[in-house]
């Protein structure tokens, strides 16, 4: 009877990976891919930070951010968003429990295959048994035939089984604690003949992780005072027959005040937004001489072995209730959650007080409260406390594996009441920045929203303190806002020895808008420091990610990423050559080819500097180039070895004084100087070039370049059949090459470290008409080097 019960399981598990390959929740720190998985790096998208050009923002992790900087508490969320299911990293099983329906009409035809199975009627919030050919509520079946359960099924009838499991078991037998009717049974075979001292006590409370579902055991062993609160062979056992976690016992006698309260079955995963994949028993040890409300959730789980552990430190001379809201304290205080007695002001807060996060370890109250009064629900700070709790707990699975995880915690927190596990510690705040930064918080949020049981705790604060405190980066406020931080915990996977130094990539930063750390965009972790821009369409180098771009927006005060519309790539020489259109001329002015030591006048290419060459002529192949050339050798060899390769047999040469680096250069002596006390030739060019620095040893740049083209390179236009090819100098190529690409070839070595490659420079088109159009060009892989 029972194995065909198992048969017709009331809900199909449905296994779906959750992971989406972001995160795995191993925690084995050698393993593979972890960081570089959460690296910038990792999203191809070139426009994954676009500022002010309208395009999405990305954290630093890669994932898009709004605009106000993400969310923080309650408030602050996309309450458009309705996404609901598994959030990032959770490999565990989805359980979807396919025996709910919104109403009684909903309820399938109810036949003898199906005698005995159970559907939750959400109107009602009741459930229903197919008993003989019809559906009937729980209430009219346990007023007849009764309800047991075991292992998180329901079943009608009653057993005898006895194995001191949380449920009976099957097989025709009787549980041992009878019909449900009366809201709870007792092991009466097992209970001595002590007099009781507590008589048809009412006790009622709610099982939660997420709320525990129906057919979840809920069991009352009581505790033997003169046996150092060992387990009693009195039990009290009763089923939960509802959604939403609530058990009542209506009439127990009880010999002993001091209980452990055990329950056990499938509960509502906040994480995947199912049912938990395995059956998962939480427990309380209470007090109940003046109390008749006692829950049962991950903060009585953890903080039953403190709860013992501190009584046995009296000499058992205290009671339970006097030390429950010491073991609650040293839970929430070994999680970074503070309770700061000195706030006293209404606000959001009911009158309680306030939750302090970034402040000194402090005497921590909770005002007598106990760990069995809290609720996921009840609308205060301490149901935000265990909801952040309860997730925390599931770093490692959401069965077997959470509770190994939670047993392992407590036991450190049993002994001196401190959680002392600083390498566990960072892992879990390696994880919950991750759920962070990707948004599964939000996720949760929803999941436990559509439950529809009521407000949602803010439990985010205390998730992103609890990582942020590990991180040592201490409060997010006004007084640090828009501050950039790196994670310099070395137990951390996500540590890094400094700001800039290599490693993973994610930097964070406290947002001015929430006053939440959050993970950095790539535009804030890279221009940290920057400061306002030395002048308009300032161009740098991303401090994290080097080989990145970042303009600075005179109008908005800002830096943003750079864009095609900030920078201007060099063009192939052979593409360009190959795209002239009928009519037009071109003459390439470019650098020479690589060189040797010898800068002088007299100095050679390199043989590298002559295949170089040779490799640009064979892109003119069978062309009659036009050359000309500075009075330095270097030069001359780059022409005759162009020549070499577009199969000519050499180049004459063709002498001109202008091409020798100095058309710009007003006051040499003075220029010299400069040189000599800010960073050399390459510093003071670029520097005169895009700031106009230096004016007292220049031309003026716009007058001197457009006079190039007219006195020099239009008359020279008569010479050339269809290509010319002027070799001269970086000290000329570079500042002539901005000019007339509107300054967006990044040449700013002052500030990029880019400077000119060998072999590029502009090529000058003009057309039929005589008009003149420019566009940088490469002869190299590059038009740039980086020093």
């Amino acid at each position: 009877m029972f194995e065909r019960r198992i048969n017709r399981l009331f809900w199909t598990i449905v296994f779906a990976v959750a992971g989406l390959g972001l995160v795995a929740c191993s925690d084995d720190s050698s393993s593979p891919g972890y960081v570089e998985e959460f690296s910038s790096d990792s999203y191809s998208d070139p426009l994954s930070d676009k500022g002010s050009s309208g395009e999405v923002q990305k954290d630093s992790l890669g994932r898009p951010i709004s605009s106000a900087g993400g969310s923080s508490g309650q408030g602050s969320f996309d309450n458009s968003s309705s996404s609901t299911g598994p959030v990032v990293g959770i490999e565990d099983s989805v359980v979807t429990d396919t025996t709910t329906v919104i109403d009684v009409d909903a309820l399938p035809e109810c036949t003898a295959a199906s005698e005995g199975e159970t559907f939750m009627v959400q109107s009602e919030n009741t459930l229903y048994f197919c008993l003989a050919g019809q559906w009937v509520t729980s209430d009219s079946v346990a007023e007849t035939s009764g309800i047991t359960c075991r292992d998180g099924i329901l079943v009608t009838g009653v057993d005898s089984d006895d194995d001191d499991d949380d449920s009976g078991s099957s097989g025709g037998n009787t549980f041992p604690w009878g019909n449900y009717g009366g809201g709870n049974s007792v092991n009466t075979a097992a209970v001595d003949t002590a007099e009781p001292r507590m008589l048809g006590a009412h006790i009622v409370g709610i099982a939660e992780k997420g709320p525990f579902r129906y057919g979840t055991s809920v069991k009352l062993i009581e505790l033997d005072s003169s046996q150092h609160l060992a387990d009693s062979k009195r039990t009290h056992k009763t089923c939960i027959l509802n959604a939403d976690g609530n058990f009542s016992f209506d009439s127990v006698d009880f010999v002993s005040p001091y209980l452990r309260v055990k329950a056990s079955g499938y509960f509502r995963n906040e994480l995947t937004g199912g049912l938990s994949s395995s059956l998962v028993t939480l427990e309380a040890v209470v007090d109940v001489t003046e109390k008749d409300s006692v829950n049962v959730n991950m903060l009585t789980h953890m903080e039953a072995p403190r709860v013992l552990k501190l009584v046995e430190n009296s000499g058992g001379n205290q009671p339970i209730r006097a030390v429950k809201a010491q073991a609650l304290r040293d839970i929430l205080a070994s999680f970074e959650i503070q309770w700061d007695k000195s706030s006293t002001s209404g606000g959001g807060n009911g009158g309680m007080g306030g939750w302090g996060f970034g402040q000194q370890q402090q005497t921590l109250t909770t005002d007598g409260r106990a760990a069995e009064d809290i609720g996921l629900f009840d609308g205060d700070e301490y149901s935000g406390a265990l909801l952040a709790i309860s997730i925390m707990m599931q770093r490692k699975g959401s069965g077997s594996e959470m509770l190994q995880y939670t047993a392992g915690i407590a036991d450190r927190i049993k002994g001196n009441g401190n959680w002392d596990d600083n390498n566990a510690k960072a892992d879990l705040a390696d994880w919950l920045m991750v759920l962070d930064t990707s948004g599964s918080y939000t996720t949760i949020r929803n999941n436990i929203a559509s439950w529809k049981m009521g407000e949602v705790p803010e439990f985010e604060k205390h998730l992103r303190h609890f990582w942020t405190k590990v991180y040592n980066f201490g409060e997010c406020n006004s007084s640090n806002a828009d501050s950039v931080k790196f994670v310099n915990n070395s137990l951390s996977k996500f540590f890094v020895s400094g700001y800039d130094q290599p490693g993973p990539t994610v930097r964070f930063i406290c947002d001015a808008n929430t006053h939440e750390w959050r993970a950095a965009t790539d535009v804030e972790k890279d221009t940290y420091g920057y400061g306002k821009g030395e002048y308009p369409g300032q161009l740098k180098n991303g401090v994290i990610n080097k080989d990145r771009y970042y303009v600075y927006d005179e109008t908005n005060k800002k830096w943003r990423a750079a864009t095609s519309d900030d920078i201007r790539e060099f063009e192939d020489i052979g593409d360009v050559y190959n795209s002239l259109k009928s009519g037009e001329k071109v003459i390439f002015f470019l650098r020479h080819a690589k060189r040797s030591d010898d800068t002088g006048k007299n100095g050679h290419l390199t043989d590298d500097g002559k295949k170089q060459s040779q490799q640009v002529g064979e892109k003119f192949k069978g062309e009659d180039i036009y050359f000309m050339n500075s009075t330095y050798t270097r030069s001359y060899e780059t022409c005759d070895n162009i020549a070499i390769g577009a199969g000519m047999s050499g180049a004459e040469k063709n002498v001109n004084e202008n091409l020798d680096g100095e058309w710009f250069v007003k006051d040499n002596s003075k220029l010299e100087s400069y040189k000599s006390s800010n960073g050399g030739g390459w510093n003071v060019t670029s520097a005169y070039t895009y700031k106009g620095a230096y004016a007292d040893a220049y031309y003026d740049l716009e007058e001197y370049s457009e006079k190039y083209i007219t006195e020099v390179i239009k008359p020279e236009f008569s010479n050339v059949k269809k290509i010319g090819v002027f070799i001269s100098h970086d000290m000329f190529v570079v500042p002539l090459t901005a000019y007339f690409t509107d300054k967006k070839v990044n040449l700013r070595y002052f500030d990029t470290k880019q400077w000119i490659n060998y072999l590029a420079g502009l090529a000058i088109i003009m057309g039929q008409d005589g008009t003149i159009r420019y566009v940088p060009v490469r002869g190299l892989d590059s038009g740039t080097m980086t020093m």
